[in-house]
């Protein structure tokens, strides 16, 4: 049983190092005791400032509706290096693209996922669900009665975030009309920088040539007998 302040916030310390996934509240108390419940907060913080003023390499920040521990970003790289592989397999870009779907529309149906994307997407949608990144969430009460996606606690897990309301505003994502004129000048300078490029190029190639130029280019083809080639 314990018994004192310190010997709870080894426990949790001890908890979260050995746990593969985000904990929440309720399992940590199980371990911890119900009392700690609406403690835990000022537990973590008390131990992300232990880190802090030692000068650990790690930190434990809420993910996915719970808690757990992660690396400081300057350590990623190298530690990564170190273990010679990825974390995580990546997902490809038509997975991605499905996925915002799904996240930005949730719940949604299969046919508006493709509505979206214009291609097929049968394969991209089993892959996330076998990945357990979407889900069923439910049916439609469109006609035939489709099934519905969501989003997961992993997909929160695989993104760093707590919740859904983190995810980055969709006006965010889409360049303002100030950048997306700001875009079209740079790539209209580009195009008459290349134009101006290809008329100097051309001016060269009308060029005169030179006497010696001239003698050389005006010899005759010498024509190599058929039994020499």
């Amino acid at each position: 049983m314990l018994e004192t302040p310190d010997e709870r916030l080894q426990l949790l310390e001890a908890l979260l190092f050995v746990s593969d996934r985000p904990q929440t509240t309720t399992r940590l108390a199980q371990f911890l005791g119900k009392s700690v419940r609406k403690h835990l907060p000022e537990l973590v913080q008390k131990l992300n400032d232990q880190y802090s003023e030692e000068g650990r390499s790690f930190r434990i920040r809420q993910v996915a509706g719970g808690y757990q521990m992660y690396l400081m970003p300057t350590y990623t790289r190298a530690v990564e290096k170190f273990l010679k592989k990825q974390r995580e397999r990546r997902l490809s870009q038509a997975a991605l693209e499905t996925l915002a779907v799904i996240a930005y529309k949730q719940p949604v149906t299969k046919a508006d996922i493709e509505h979206v994307r214009g291609v097929n997407s049968d394969g991209v949608i089993a892959s996330l669900l076998e990945r357990k990144l979407a889900a069923i969430v439910g049916r439609s009460q469109k006609v035939g009665r489709p099934l519905l996606y969501g989003t997961t606690p992993q997909f929160l897990e695989y993104f760093g975030l707590n919740s859904l309301d983190e995810m980055p505003r969709l006006d965010e994502l889409v360049l303002s009309a100030e950048d997306q004129k700001l875009q079209s000048q740079v790539e209209l300078k580009l195009d008459a920088d290349d134009e101006k490029l290809d008329e100097e190029v051309e001016d060269l190639t009308d060029e005169p040539l030179d006497d010696e130029e001239s003698e050389i280019s005006g010899h005759e083809t010498v024509k190599i007998p058929d039994d020499l080639q």
